[in-house]
C-alpha cells in the first residue's frame, strides 16, 4: 500500500438520533459521516482542480465495520487519495471513535459533468497533484 502524504481530517459530533434500536451508531449513518470525510476533502484538496460545471457522483462504497459505536461521541473521518483513474478517484477512509477504529471505508466518485450528466475525464493537473499525494494510477 502507497505511503500517502495529505491526509483530511474532519470530526462531526455523534447526534442521539444517529442510534438504532441496539443503543449503536446505526450502518446508514456510516456513510453519511464518509461523505463529509470526501466533501471536506474536495474542498481541503480538489476544489481549485475541479473544471467548471463538474461535480463528484459516488459510484461505490465498500464498508467494513470494525467496532461498535456508541452515543455520545464525536466521529473523526480519515479521508486520502488511494488512486485515481481517467474518471474516477478512489478514497481511503476511516472512523475513529475516541482511540478507537470502529469503520474503514473504500470509496470510489467519479469526476461528472453536470450539464451533460456523464462522467468527465480527470484533468491532467488534477490527476498529478493526486500522485504527488500518493495516489496510484
Amino acid at each position: 500500500m502507497p505511503q500517502f502524504t495529505e491526509t483530511v481530517l474532519t470530526e462531526v459530533t455523534l447526534r442521539y438520533s444517529d442510534m438504532d434500536a441496539n443503543a449503536h451508531l446505526n450502518n446508514a449513518v456510516y456513510s453519511t459521516l464518509f461523505e463529509a470525510g470526501r466533501v471536506a476533502y474536495l474542498e481541503t484538496i480538489l476544489a481549485d482542480l475541479t473544471p467548471p460545471g463538474a461535480g463528484y457522483v459516488i459510484v461505490r462504497i465498500a464498508i467494513d465495520f470494525l467496532a461498535e459505536a456508541r452515543y455520545p461521541g464525536a466521529a473523526l473521518i480519515s479521508t486520502r487519495m488511494a488512486r485515481v483513474g481517467g474518471s474516477s478517484m478512489t478514497y481511503a477512509q476511516e472512523i475513529s471513535i475516541g482511540s478507537k477504529l470502529v469503520a474503514r471505508a473504500e470509496s470510489i466518485c467519479a469526476l461528472f459533468d453536470l450539464k451533460r450528466r456523464k462522467a468527465l475525464r480527470c484533468p491532467e493537473a488534477m490527476r498529478d497533484r493526486l500522485r504527488s499525494l500518493g495516489a496510484t494510477a
